[in-house]
């Protein structure tokens, strides 16, 4: 394709291109690369008719074209094809859904598009980006997701996956699911950043798809909103099954009566709290939870507003599975140990009191809150505002009291640590105490999975006092050494320390020597044919030498020896002088010197005797 400059007047964007966001900042940095360097990528326009004083529409590159606007530039490198709608629009989404940072509802709108205009299939698609057919029809799905939740993205209250799942509902079933859950008043009740997968298939469960296993209400009770009890009732799922699915997690198949039950068993959660002095609450304002509320009075509940009251939050105990490391689990347990302990001396000194919700902005709630105490009176209401005030106040003094003590502890701990590293404890030449030998074994049991430990019922978490599980120590020592045995010989580390793997063939060779020789089998026949092969090859290689050892002196002339005539040199009757004959013994086959040592040596004795004559 020829690569043309076409003036900027004459190109217009196309509203066909699925991308509609352009980042400012983004565009700028990219007209200042533009200005420096040029453009590398040349963009792709097709002709256009029906445009006044336009004559190309952008295919592929408005980036590129605004950012030459910006640096005003007068023209741009372009490429022109003929090509009709659908076409053109193919090309632009193939352009788009390559850019590592598009947006996945604008990907979503795309590929639907694609898709439903009939331009290309799910498989085209996929291989034309390099991903599963899965990942094409999500796409595609996701674009029906309502606009409420893709704000809740936007927002950050929500991710992708969130909307992956949403998604796959119809449009009225995602209605009721963010009117009953996402809504700004049910946001400010979670006590979490945003839902986890399973809190937000929870809510589906529970609002959308009235699954009964997750029903509020029993299934056998037949006395609830004059109906027959669930679990004899033909829109249960189970009794009329159409797939596996409907008596795994059956459901209710007439949400009116699974409100009207779920609501009739708040009600009566509700008569009974308030028999024990709890008080009754609706939060929000009464319009919007007008019909919930007649119904309670209906009922014979009386029920408050919240008013201007703050809920006080419940401590939630950290969950010990959603912890790899252990010690970020101990460090969350005390903090909410302190915490609770604090809450638990709230309520029983009346700084805290439970109330009983009702509803809250028109949907049922059916859960037992707790708020600072105020007078039940609402005649002084900036009475019962500063009563409110001063125990909160009070919560938030004890909070720092326990802290200071919590203070005292880590220094006190702190203190004995230094004395314990710097004293000469080691040294001490007497028998270990029990506390010794229990406080040893508790420090084996330390290091020892967390798994093992509750198999065989300790847990360190409880008080930390190595004393509460004494007994379990006692009891199964055997087994604790045991495991730390096994801890240690069977991490990667063994197979980088010989003395290591010395210790753990003994105790294979001891306890499981079966099992050691059925390795040794195992490799010897895994091994063995390779180990001969290799060493067929040295043997090769060794008798190759041999006879090329052979080879070689067999063509390499033998010198005639230093002491011996060459018998073929022409003889004399000549003899060498003395002087010629001491040097010729004296010297060797290399002309050495001191090869040899003087012929005779006087004995020391005789040198003594001759010192002794003269």
């Amino acid at each position: 394709m020829q690569v043309r400059n076409i003036p900027l007047s004459e190109i217009v964007p196309s509203e066909l291109n699925p991308r509609k966001t352009f980042n400012q900042e983004e565009l700028e940095e990219l007209a200042q690369s533009i200005k420096e360097n040029g453009l590398i990528q040349p963009i792709t326009l097709r002709k256009i008719g029906n445009k006044k004083d336009a004559k190309y529409e952008i295919v592929c590159g408005e980036r590129r074209f605004r950012a030459s606007q910006l640096i005003g530039a007068k023209d741009i490198q372009a490429v022109v094809k003929e090509l009709n709608d659908k076409q053109a629009f193919a090309c632009m989404i193939i352009e788009n859904l390559q850019r590592k940072d598009i947006d996945p509802m604008e990907e979503a709108a795309a590929l639907n598009r694609l898709y439903n205009d009939g331009s290309m299939t799910v498989a085209e698609m996929a291989k034309m980006l390099g991903k599963s057919n899965s990942f094409v029809s999500g796409r595609i799905q996701l674009h029906h997701t309502i606009e409420p939740f893709v704000q809740l993205m936007r927002e950050g209250i929500l991710v992708l996956t969130h909307l992956l799942d949403i998604c796959k509902l119809p449009a009225e079933q995602q209605q009721t699911l963010f009117d009953s859950c996402f809504t700004e008043a049910s946001r400010a009740r979670w006590t979490y950043k945003f839902p986890n997968m399973p809190q937000l298939h929870e809510m589906i469960d529970e609002h959308v798809m009235n699954q009964l296993p997750t029903a509020r209400f029993s299934l056998s009770d037949d006395t609830l909103a004059g109906a027959c009890a669930c679990e004899k009732c033909p829109l249960n799922t189970a009794n009329n099954p159409d797939n596996a699915r409907d008596v795994s997690t059956p459901r209710c198949m007439k949400r009116e009566c699974f409100l009207a039950k779920a609501r009739e068993t708040i009600f009566r959660e509700a008569k009974e709290a308030a028999k024990n002095g709890i008080k009754l609450i609706f939060a929000g304002e009464y319009a919007e939870n007008e019909i919930i509320l007649q119904a309670a009075e209906e009922y014979g509940l009386d029920v408050s507003g919240l008013g201007n009251r703050q809920y006080v939050p419940e401590p939630v105990a950290p969950d010990r599975a959603q912890y790899k490391d252990e010690e970020t689990y101990a460090t969350r347990k005390a903090n909410y140990d302190k915490v609770r302990a604090v809450f638990d001396d709230n309520i029983k000194d009346g700084t805290v009191t439970p109330i009983y919700e009702i509803c809250y902005s028109g949907h049922l709630s059916g859960e037992t809150k707790y708020v600072y105490y105020t007078p039940d009176s609402d005649e002084e209401p900036f009475a019962g505002n500063k009563l409110a005030d001063n125990n909160r106040r009070i919560s938030e003094l004890k909070v720092k009291l326990r802290e200071a003590n919590d203070h005292r502890q880590e220094d006190f701990v702190e203190r004995q640590r230094a004395f314990m590293e710097s004293c000469e404890y080691s040294t001490l030449n007497t028998d270990l105490s029990s506390v010794e030998t229990d406080v040893f074994r508790a420090l084996i049991l330390k290091r020892l999975p967390v798994a093992f430990k509750e198999s065989i019922g300790c847990d360190e978490t409880q008080g930390g006092d190595y004393r509460s599980i004494g007994k379990a120590l006692e009891k199964n020592f055997n087994s604790i050494v045991r495991e730390f045995i096994r801890s240690i010989l069977s991490e990667k580390s063994v197979n980088f320390s010989p003395e290591l793997a010395n210790m753990l063939s003994a105790i294979m060779e001891d306890r499981y020597a079966h099992n050691a020789d059925e390795i040794a089998k195992q490799l010897d026949a895994r091994y063995n044919q390779s180990k001969a092969g290799i060493q067929a090859k040295i043997d090769e290689l060794r008798e190759e030498n041999e006879k090329e050892i052979q080879a070689q002196a067999s063509i390499t002339p033998q010198a005639p020896a230093p002491d011996e005539p060459d018998a073929n040199a022409p003889q004399t009757d000549e003899q060498p002088d003395s002087a010629d004959e001491g040097a010729s013994d004296s010297t060797d086959a290399v002309g050495n010197p001191e090869a040899e040592a003087p012929a005779t040596e006087e004995a020391p004795e005789e040198k003594e005797q001759e010192k002794s004559e003269e």
